[in-house]
This record gives structure tokens, C-alpha cells and sequence, in this order.
């Protein structure tokens, strides 16, 4: 009998236990919850190391809009905490809000082991009428180990140093967040967050810190449509998070990219989608600037010492100051019709400048067209407006507006039939973030989501069918993600440097085989202080198109060494298309043995010699290596093997 009692009192003590806590595990992770009357991450295990924090965030926060224009900003704090239970490989947590008088309505928290990497799915349940207008979620507070850096898709990819304050944002799609995810990484291991959104709706992905952690979020000004009339809200994507030892390069390519290549934007390979042919053999950009007598003159020079297949992307063809009296761009300025042909005779191919965002109100179209009716809405109906360089106050399109797609639709048929160029340069579609938009007049639900995406993703594939011949390129700047299988090309400049900013190859780990991509960084004011030595070589290692560079400057006397480098790694790119081409970039790597390195002026100490791996179009794994120095270096490679590289050359390795 006191055998029986007592397995009964032990039986009692563990369940009493385990009902302290709420338990998700899986053969990848294990998740501890606080089963008491606040939300917790006790523990969160994954290859046996615990990321918890020792402080805890509010998992969520969200703004609603009620019928009457309420418009509370609700946390945890202003609900009550109903608990949380398991049901087979998924958590489901509850908090009660206080509206319309009763506490009959929800938030509610889904946690899934479904999959490798724990999923945060969100949902509520509010009074009809009522909408959800802004969700942060998930907040989820790790450990931050001594050391750690985060980074962030910021361009081709951006490394910080992680402190116990402030915050690191990337606002996705945009320059600034071309990809869906942020990563930590200490000696320890990799933390990895990502939303997993098919649909490339706007959001905000954040790092901050907290005292000893470091709080992974997402924040989305949602659609109004996304709440049903019933009142029941559901964020359209899934969150996930997870640790590994393994370093941050194959985390992004082990969590990041099977993600990227089922969506509707990576699916397809360069060889698998249209991509216009000569843009697939330009090695080389030149960066023409007016439609003046010595920028012709710098451009047959170019011409004559790159080669035919040499890109063109012109600035400032037309009459009004740059970034001013956008869409209007006819009549061109005097000359610049011939210029183009006499280019394209020579072998170069021309893409002018556009903005494919920003309409100008000064402008008399707007006027004309009632520009007012295709501009970005704000919720009290003002305007969204950006002012740059040039100081004009230019407001914001709305993509979806059928008068603006016509107004860019014609610009882009002037331009390839009146100039002849062999293809349009869009600029800030795969650059500036889009905005929520709360016009009625658009087609869209009115607030955040796809529809931004979408929009340009209608337009352009029209373009792409019914506008653009198969010799003809479409390219933007910058390069968001959901962007890069409509474009033949996206020039990326705008990844931050400098001594304590440094730029990382994020996004050719992920979509090297999936885009081309042209640039580095913007041109250096000075070309001969080893700053576009380094740019050269390090584009080349990153599957880089390379120069876009000023031909007035680059041509220069001074800047010979520059410019014959640039040669030497077009040609040696030109005739590697096995691996620029359609290869899949593995990462880089610093040679050891005799490799000094360099301070390059406005971005970071950096060794002469520069490499990366590869894998070709074959499947064949080879190394790309280049030395920017005027002195020949043996060098070490990761598998041991040395190797010699001449200066100012590249060689490639097989594995």
C-alpha cells in the first residue's frame, strides 16, 4: 500500500511539475515555456546550446483601428495572459483583450516544430469593424555572446557590432533589406531569423539590444484586408528562428536559400528565365555622364579599350537637373540620339537613366494627368514626398496606379524606339522601399502587403511580354529580392562601408546563379588610392559585372593601372562564364602564407590577395583568386595546396 502511495505522491510531484512549464520539442529543438501567469522562454536548445535569454520581451505588439477611430497601440501588458497548451508538435498561447466592454476577444500566438526551425504564426480575434493596422511580431529575446556581430541584407550585405543598446533595421524589399532575414554570430554559433513571406510584403526586420540580449522582430503595417469582416486577423507568413554552431555563411546558405529558390522570384535559374543575351556577356560597365563633346570622346576611348559588349549605363541625357521634373525626360538633350548610335555602332550597349518611383508635382504632367491621382496616400491623405540633391520635393507613385503603369509603360517605349538604346534603367524600384498606400483610388486594400510587389511584378512582366524584344534589357538599382527574376540586371552601390561597417557577400550566397548583378560600391573620388584596385578585385571574387566607373575619369592618364586591371578581370571574367555565369558562389576566403594586406581608404583593411569558392555550372567546385598588388604572392588555400598569383592577374583553382 505505501508502494502505491507512493507512486501516486511521485506522479502528483512530476506532474505538478511539468505543469509548471510547457514543453515543445522536436528532434532539432527543444523549447521551455513559463506555465505560470506570464509569457516566457525559460530555455530554447538547438545542437545542444541554450540561446534563451536571461531576460525576457513582449512577444508581440500590435495597433488597431475600431469603428469610431479608436487606434490603441495593445502589448501584452494591456491584456490578460490566459496560458498556453500543446498539442502535438505546436504551442498555442492566448491573451484576452478588453474591447467593446468585454474580454471575449484574442490574440493568439502559434508555436510549430512542424519544420527544422521553430515557426511564430499570429492571429486575432477582434470585434467586427475592427482592424488590425500594425503587427510586430515575433519579439523574441536570445543570449548575446561576447563578441557577437550581427549581420544584416543590407545591399550585397552588411556586418555591425552588436551592443547592449540601440537598434539595426532593414526595411524589406528595399536596398536596405533585399532578403528576409538577419543573422548573429559569435565564436559560438549562428542565430538565424526569417519571415517566410511568398508574397514580399513591406515589413521591417530588427536586431536589438537589451541588456545581455539581443531581440530578433519583424514589424508590418498590414492591409486593411488582411482582417475579415468577422473581425479574425491572420499575419499571412510564418516567423522561424534557430541556432547552429556552423558559421554564418553556410547558415544563410543552409536556412536562407531552399526558402529563396521556392519562390516565385528565385525559382529560376539565369539560364531557366529571360535574360537578355548581350547582357549576359557584359564583363564591363562604363558610367557615361551629359551628352557633351568630351563625354563622347571618353566613351570611344572606353570602347576602343574594353571592347565590344561593354555596358552603358548614361546619366543625365535629358534637359532638367537630375532628380527634378520627373517623368519628364523627352526631348533629350541635343545630340544624344547620335551618341547612342554612334555607341552601339562601336559595341557598347546604352541604358539610360529613369526613376521608376518619383513623380515630380512642379512638373506640368502632373498637372496635366492629375499625378495627384496616382501618388502614395498617407491615412490622413497627404502625400508621401522625398526631397534629394537637387532639393525638389518629388512625391511618391503608387505602382498599382493605372496612370502611373501607363505614364512608365510610354517612357519605356519612347525611350527603345525614339533613342534606340538597347534597354531602359529603372532606378528605386529594386532600390526604395515601398509605402503604404491608403488611397481607394488604386486597386489595393488600403495600408501595407503584397500589393506593392505585385504591382511592379504586373507592370514590368507586361513590359517584358508586350514592350521589351528579346535583345532588349530591363535593369534597376539595387537588388530586393523579389524583384531579381524581372530584371536582365540590378546594379548594386549602396551597401554601407567603412572602418567599422563591413560590406559582406550575403546576397551572392544566396542568388549568385539566380541574378545578374553589376557595381560594388559608388566610385571613389579618387580612382588611384588602391579604393577601385580593391573594388575590382573583390567584385570579381563576388560574380560581380564589373567597373561601372566614369570613362572621363577612368580613361585619365593617371589612372592607367586602374583601368588595366579592370581590363585584365573582364577578360579573365569573360572567358570564366562557367562560373560567373550561372555558378554558384560558396563563399570567400582569405589565402594564408604570403598575403599582406592594405588599408584602402573609406573601406577596410583588406589583404592583397582576394579569393572566394565557387561552384561552376558543371557542379564543379574551383577556386577564384586575384591579387591587386604590383608584387606576385604564393599563397596558401584552404585545403593546403599553394599557389603563386602574378600581379594584377586572377587564376582560378579546381578544388
Amino acid at each position: 500500500m505505501r508502494r502505491i502511495v507512493a507512486i501516486i505522491c511521485a506522479a502528483l510531484v512530476a506532474a505538478s511539475a511539468f505543469a509548471d512549464e510547457i514543453v515543445l520539442e522536436s528532434s532539432t529543438a527543444r523549447l521551455v515555456f513559463d506555465g505560470g501567469n506570464a509569457f516566457g522562454i525559460k530555455s530554447f536548445v538547438m545542437e545542444g546550446v541554450d540561446i534563451a535569454a536571461p531576460v525576457t520581451t513582449a512577444p508581440w505588439e500590435v495597433e488597431l483601428l475600431g469603428p469610431r477611430g479608436e487606434n490603441p497601440h495593445l502589448k501584452p501588458v494591456w491584456a490578460t495572459y490566459k496560458g498556453g497548451e500543446v498539442s502535438g508538435k505546436e504551442a498555442v498561447f492566448t491573451w484576452s483583450l478588453l474591447l467593446e466592454g468585454t474580454e471575449d476577444y484574442t490574440i493568439t500566438m502559434r508555436v510549430s516544430l512542424e519544420g527544422e526551425l521553430p515557426s511564430f504564426r499570429l492571429e486575432a480575434d477582434l470585434p467586427s469593424g475592427w482592424i488590425v493596422t500594425m503587427a510586430e511580431f515575433p519579439r523574441i529575446a536570445v543570449r548575446r555572446p561576447e563578441g557577437a556581430k550581427a549581420i544584416l541584407p543590407v545591399g550585397y550585405g552588411t556586418e555591425y557590432v552588436l551592443s547592449g543598446g540601440g537598434w539595426l533595421g532593414s526595411d524589406y524589399p528595399s536596398c536596405t533589406g533585399s532578403m528576409q532575414m538577419t543573422l548573429m554570430y559569435s565564436p559560438e554559433g549562428t542565430v538565424f531569423f526569417s519571415t517566410r513571406d511568398y508574397d514580399a510584403s513591406g515589413k521591417k526586420l530588427m536586431i536589438g539590444g537589451e541588456g545581455p540580449a539581443s531581440i530578433f522582430l519583424q514589424k508590418t503595417v498590414t492591409s486593411y484586408g488582411w482582417t475579415a469582416p468577422d473581425g479574425h486577423f491572420s499575419l499571412p507568413w510564418e516567423a522561424v528562428i534557430g541556432f547552429t554552431k556552423d558559421s554564418w555563411e553556410n547558415t544563410a546558405i543552409k536556412w536562407y536559400r531552399p526558402f529563396a529558390l521556392s519562390t516565385e522570384w528565385g525559382r529560376r535559374s539565369i539560364g531557366e528565365r529571360p535574360v537578355a543575351e548581350w547582357i549576359k556577356q557584359s564583363d564591363m560597365w562604363l558610367r557615361p555622364i551629359f551628352v557633351k563633346d568630351e563625354t563622347m570622346e571618353a566613351v570611344r576611348k572606353g570602347l576602343a579599350y574594353y571592347g565590344p559588349g561593354t555596358g552603358l549605363h548614361w546619366y543625365q541625357w535629358h534637359n532638367h537637373p537630375f532628380d527634378t521634373n520627373y517623368p519628364e525626360y523627352f526631348p533629350p538633350k541635343d545630340g544624344f540620339r547620335e551618341m547612342v548610335a554612334e555607341a552601339e555602332r562601336l559595341g557598347g550597349h546604352v541604358t539610360p537613366y529613369i526613376n521608376g518611383r518619383l513623380w515630380d508635382p512642379a512638373n506640368h504632367t502632373y498637372k496635366d494627368l492629375g499625378g495627384e491621382d496616382a501618388s502614395c496616400r498617407k491615412p490622413d491623405g497627404s502625400l508621401y514626398t522625398e526631397v534629394y540633391g537637387s532639393r525638389a520635393v518629388n512625391t511618391v507613385t503608387c505602382p498599382a496606379s493605372p496612370l502611373w503603369q501607363d505614364v512608365l509603360r510610354d517612357l519605356n517605349r519612347r525611350i527603345l524606339e525614339e533613342l534606340g538604346t538597347d534597354g531602359v534603367y529603372m532606378d528605386q524600384i529594386g532600390a526604395a522601399k515601398g509605402e503604404a498606400c491608403y488611397s481607394y483610388q488604386h486597386g489595393h486594400e488600403p495600408g501595407g502587403g503584397d500589393w506593392w510587389h505585385k504591382a511592379y511584378r504586373e507592370l514590368l512582366t507586361d513590359m517584358r511580354e508586350n514592350l521589351y524584344p528579346a535583345d532588349k534589357a530591363m535593369t534597376t538599382e539595387e537588388n530586393a529580392e523579389c524583384y531579381i527574376d524581372l530584371f536582365d540586371m540590378m546594379l548594386v552601390v549602396n551597401t554601407p562601408h567603412n572602418s567599422y561597417t563591413k560590406m559582406v557577400p550575403l546576397f551572392p550566397l544566396i542568388y549568385s546563379d539566380r541574378c545578374i548583378y553589376s557595381g560594388f560600391s559608388y566610385e571613389p573620388w579618387k580612382l588611384n588610392d588602391g579604393s577601385l584596385m580593391y573594388i575590382t578585385g573583390r567584385s570579381l571574387v563576388w560574380g560581380v559585372q564589373l567597373g561601372w566607373v566614369d570613362p572621363g575619369k577612368l580613361m585619365k592618364e593617371e589612372n592607367a593601372r586602374e583601368a588595366a586591371y579592370l581590363k585584365t578581370l573582364s577578360s579573365f571574367r569573360k572567358s570564366n562564364h562557367d562560373i560567373f555565369l550561372g555558378g554558384q558562389f560558396l563563399g570567400e576566403f582569405t589565402p594564408g602564407g604570403d598575403n599582406p594586406t592594405v588599408d584602402i581608404p573609406g573601406y577596410q583593411l583588406s589583404p592583397y590577395v582576394m579569393a572566394a569558392l565557387w561552384k561552376n555550372t558543371e557542379g564543379k567546385e574551383v577556386f577564384v583568386l586575384t591579387n591587386m598588388d604590383s608584387k606576385k604572392h604564393k599563397v596558401t588555400l584552404p585545403d593546403g595546396r599553394t599557389t603563386t598569383v602574378k600581379p594584377f592577374s586572377a587564376k582560378r583553382i579546381w578544388k
